[in-house]
């Protein structure tokens, strides 16, 4: 094998390794139901406060309370979408200093990359909100409960929906 056999083997790999370590758990995907966790055990009063300082975590609480008319709010879409879009928003970058080595024996450089920065990801407020919506239509299939990290994750959550 040769030397760009060798290379492209080990990308491989490391593509593979790097995917399993992207698996999520059940525990995992509680964990990520901050918002969710949040809308139905503080008072909306609070979390209005809170989004209005422009914390993301109470916008998409506030989002999910808006969406689903809970929590003593009344249903309002137009707002929830408002919310969840400022909760979403990027807010920031981070900057990451990688080294990328010489080729044919050229000299290495190093670059700067900007990664955004998120407080709640697009893909965290998609979870809150299916979980959500499967709480609203009380619906317990399995397809359903897996965004609320399961049965028990739904379970819980469940018994704070109606409040």
């Amino acid at each position: 094998m040769g030397r760009s056999g060798r290379i492209a083997g080990l990308a491989g790999l490391t593509g593979a390794v790097l995917l399993v370590g992207c698996a999520t758990t059940p525990e995992a995907r509680f964990a990520s139901l901050g918002p969710l966790r949040t809308a139905l055990s503080t008072p909306s009063q609070t979390l209005r406060e809170r989004a209005d300082r422009n914390d993301a975590n109470a916008q998409m609480a506030l989002s999910l309370l808006y969406q689903y008319g809970q929590g003593g709010v009344a249903k309002n879409p137009v707002q929830a979408t408002l919310l969840r879009q400022r909760a979403t928003a990027q807010r920031g970058s981070t900057p990451i200093t990688t080294y990328i080595a010489g080729i044919n024996g050229k000299p290495g450089r190093v670059s700067m990359i900007f990664v955004p920065r998120y407080d709640v990801s697009p893909g965290q407020a998609a979870f809150n909100a299916a979980c959500a919506n499967a709480l609203a239509r009380g619906d317990r299939s399995p397809k359903a409960v897996e965004p609320c990290g399961g049965e028990e994750g739904y379970d819980y959550l469940a018994a704070a929906w109606g409040r």
